[in-house]
């Protein structure tokens, strides 16, 4: 398995530079600066952000140091718990003296969320990208990293609770030496986190791969633009009926997306009811936001369509009142929730493969060991 998986790893290293540097228990000061530092995280946006920062030298760690990044899918064992082992084997592969692990799994303790995980024995740590949240993720990933590498350097709690200020607060943990982080009582974590784990599904990226719903629901919204009875139901209709129309149609293709896809996460195989709500929220808020983009480009296509096809004159004396923008609009705000209602149920994602990369849960599967059947 270890072979396997660093084959497939992405090796960066970059030497930061020298700042001062403070004594610490396990090597002396003037060897503090010449630690290896490996960090290892999951592909995707989680690497993305690491090589960001990385890349930015001295942004992090203001001393000389080498730091090791390689891009890995950190395994997860039967017991749905990090397999360390495996990280810790990487790590002496590549003798490093401080393990650093950055997975988008969102870690919790309880009903708190896990922002990091300090284990001093083994020197290693390991941060939960979405439970820093949607916004300024570099600057709270750095933030992180600093304190996580000082703490351990030093082999000092203290230093993980100077770092954190007032937002976040140490927490001890079952096991020898092993303390992690967590947000302040009075902030709302699950729902940083939640956030976090649909910044993770990049919704906007999700779009591509309804290109096949997008063209299904085109096709039936167009038909609007040419039939009269539509726009005489359109200019009757008051505007809050329209909304209602819209919400429920995006709620339709919601719920479509989510029951013929399995993408609903069950208690067990999230690890329990907290867990499967954040998980089956973060999922629903993702397919909301990707199925309301479509919805809008929809409405914008069916108005231009629409504006270029229909004199106004030939409006006005179908609906019989004076036709202007409103009437268009209007035109296009219902066609295109008749054609998402009726265009995209059958649609689906343009590949099966999509499926496996769209939500946390099916991330997740994808990092249990397999047998012989699976493979």
């Amino acid at each position: 398995m270890c072979a396997r998986t660093l084959a497939g790893m992405s090796d960066r290293r970059e030497s930061l530079p020298t700042d001062s540097v403070r004594a610490q228990d396990s090597k002396d000061s003037d060897d503090a600066v010449d630690w290896t530092i490996a960090i290892y995280s999951d592909p995707g946006r989680t690497s993305m952000w690491v090589r960001r920062l990385v890349r930015g030298e001295g942004e992090w760690w203001g001393r000389s140091a080498e730091v090791i990044h390689k891009q890995a899918l950190i395994p997860l064992r039967e017991d749905a718990t990090l397999d360390l082992e495996e990280v810790q084997s990487w790590a002496r592969e590549d003798e490093a003296d401080i393990t650093i692990v950055i997975t988008e799994i969102p870690r919790m303790a309880g009903r708190r969320p896990k922002q990091a995980e300090l284990h001093f024995v083994d020197k290693l740590a390991i941060i939960s990208l979405p439970t820093l949240g949607p916004f300024r993720v570099r600057h709270c990933l750095r933030r992180e990293l600093r304190r996580c590498v000082d703490a351990l350097v030093y082999h000092s709690v203290g230093e993980a609770r100077t770092k954190g200020g007032l937002t976040s607060r140490v927490q001890d943990q079952e096991g020898h030496e092993t303390v992690y982080t967590t947000p302040s009582r009075y902030f709302p974590g699950r729902v940083w986190t939640t956030l976090g784990m649909v910044a993770a599904n990049e919704p906007l990226r999700t779009l591509p791969k309804l290109s096949g719903l997008f063209a299904a629901a085109t096709g039936s919204a167009a038909f609007g633009v040419f039939f009269s009875t539509i726009w005489e139901m359109a200019t009757f209709l008051p505007p809050w009926r329209l909304a209602a129309v819209s919400v429920a149609a995006v709620a339709v293709v919601v719920l479509w997306l989510l029951v013929s896809n399995g993408l609903w996460d069950r208690p067990r195989a999230v690890g329990g009811k907290r867990e499967a709500f954040i998980y089956n929220t973060s999922t629903v808020a993702t397919l909301l936001l990707s199925v309301t983009a479509i919805y809008g480009a929809l409405f914008l296509a069916i108005l231009v369509i629409g504006l270029m096809l229909i004199d106004p004159q030939f409006m006005t004396d179908t609906i019989g009142e004076e036709a202007d923008f409103s009437n268009y609009a209007s035109i296009a705000w219902l066609s295109a929730s008749m054609g998402t209602v009726a265009g995209a149920i059958g649609s689906n994602f343009d590949n099966d493969a999509e499926l496996k990369n769209l939500t946390q849960g099916s991330r997740e599967l994808q990092r249990y060991p397999r047998d012989e059947h699976q493979r």
